[in-house]
């Protein structure tokens, strides 16, 4: 006699039940065992990792296609890293180094945290160069640049040559930084796109090569 939530049993009823606790255990039971415990995991890590790989390769040759980058190695691009998942930790990251990346990723506004942001002045984006100390404004200062305002009251500081006025940078409390980096799309395009057939592959994978299939 079964009693659920729905019935009343008779007070006797408690007398006559038993609970039944069953185990099946067989040489089935302990390969499927092994699988759960030992392959799923080890394709589930596989996995993760394969695609925190490729969301690796997608974020960089976006970073390729929307930033100006001089530096051939060592640069933002290779900023962009990954850590694998493992079978006792499955969970890969795709992250990056550079400091600057997180307001690339949302945009916003960046503040100075004191004194002024320096802000390159350039035409195109061909005459961006990368900030050394050579060509930083404290040196430009140091040498023949000086500060001005013009006409509309913004800061600046510029350089002389010849007749000729050139601003190299505008000085400013704070700047909007738009919105190119696509880092945490891109990773959630990867996995939504890949990630349950490469996932298929890599058990299936695993079963066939300990020829798990044909034993069960």
């Amino acid at each position: 006699m079964l009693c659920n939530s729905r019935k009343v049993c008779p007070k006797n009823s408690l007398e006559k039940m038993a609970i039944i606790s069953l185990q099946i255990k067989s040489k089935a039971s302990d390969e499927l065992a092994n699988i759960a415990t030992k392959h799923i995991p080890f394709a589930v890590a596989k996995t993760l990792t394969q695609i925190a790989q490729q969301s690796q390769t997608e974020v960089r040759k976006s970073i390729k296609e929307k930033f100006f980058i001089r530096k051939k190695s060592g640069g933002f691009e290779s900023s962009i890293r990954i850590k694998p998942a493992t079978k006792t930790k499955l969970t890969a990251e795709v992250y990056t180094m550079a400091a600057f990346a997180a307001l690339q990723q949302t945009g916003g506004i960046k503040k100075a945290k004191d004194g002024r942001l320096a802000i390159p002045s350039y035409q195109a984006l061909s005459q961006v160069k990368k900030r050394s100390d050579s060509n930083s404004p404290s040196t430009y200062l140091a040498g023949d640049a000086f500060k001005i305002k013009t006409t509309t009251g913004q800061e600046a500081i510029a350089q002389r040559k010849g007749k000729e006025l050139k601003i190299l940078f505008f000085l400013r409390k704070s700047a909007h930084i738009d919105k190119r980096l696509d880092m945490i799309e891109i990773t959630t395009k990867t996995v939504k796109d890949r990630f349950d057939a490469q996932l298929k592959g890599n058990v299936s994978q695993a079963l066939n090569k300990k020829g798990t299939v044909g034993k069960l």
